[in-house]
């Protein structure tokens, strides 16, 4: 089962970087054959009772590295980063020194508890956050890609809640991963959707890299619809409504 933000527990992430925002300027579109289950708008305050202002924060040694720097500002959700964006890990202020570079994470998702995520270091316990979480259907997101040349990247995820994990968050075969939207910085017109099983056997490792039409500046300047159907029989991915 995956969790999943705006639709799922999705994590909205956005490492080493600067402005990327979600938009409802418009309302929802319907969906054949599909009936709304859950969405966010952000016209207003961020709704903490489905959205966790933070990111993985039981891989932390502290909360203050995970905490989420953002603004909603005329219908969008813009997540930033800025220079004295502290370190995820640590806490510590970043570094632009390439042999001390840190490592920065901004985000909010859905769902939260402790072992979430293969391969984090468990470093605290954390209250479990239930905000949201499905299995199947079709998500989406209007959003506008960071202008922040290389050292980074944004993602839109899910992650499998793990309900069948032992006391000490191991043994889960409940932790696939789908990465509806991963793309580095330096490449905003590229497009590279993900699956990774981790200890899941019924999933296959997959990605894809898609350059996507027209500029790359567009996908920085305008918003673009990123979104996927995700049946019993597999994922399908589209960018623009374009499979």
């Amino acid at each position: 089962m995956c969790k999943k933000i705006t639709a799922l527990l999705l994590a909205l992430t956005i490492l080493l970087a600067l402005p990327l925002g979600t938009s409802a300027e418009e309302s929802v579109p319907e969906k054949e054959g599909y009936v709304l289950d859950f969405s966010t708008e952000f016209n207003d305050e961020l709704n903490t009772e489905y959205w966790l202002p933070q990111y993985l924060p039981h891989c932390t040694a502290s909360t203050e590295g995970s905490s989420a720097r953002y603004r909603i500002e005329n219908g969008c959700l813009n997540l930033f980063l800025t220079k004295d964006s502290p370190d995820y890990f640590g806490g510590q202020p970043g570094s632009t020194d390439p042999d001390n570079l840190l490592w920065i994470a901004n985000g909010i998702q859905t769902w939260e508890k402790n072992h979430l995520h293969p391969g984090g270091n468990h470093q605290m316990n954390v209250e479990p956050f239930e905000g949201y979480a499905t299995q199947y259907g079709y998500f989406e997101i209007r959003m506008k890609m960071p202008d922040t040349k290389g050292g980074g990247y944004a993602s839109w995820w899910l992650i499998g809640t793990q309900d069948d994990m032992s006391p000490d968050g191991t043994t889960s075969e409940q932790n696939g991963e789908i990465d509806v939207l991963e793309t580095f910085f330096e490449s905003p017109g590229v497009f590279e959707p993900k699956v990774h099983p981790w200890n899941d056997g019924n999933l296959n490792e997959w990605s894809d890299k898609v350059t996507l039409e027209g500029e790359p500046t567009d996908y920085i300047n305008e918003f673009h619809t990123y979104a996927m159907d995700w049946r019993p029989e597999g994922i399908t991915f589209y960018v623009d409504e374009k499979k």
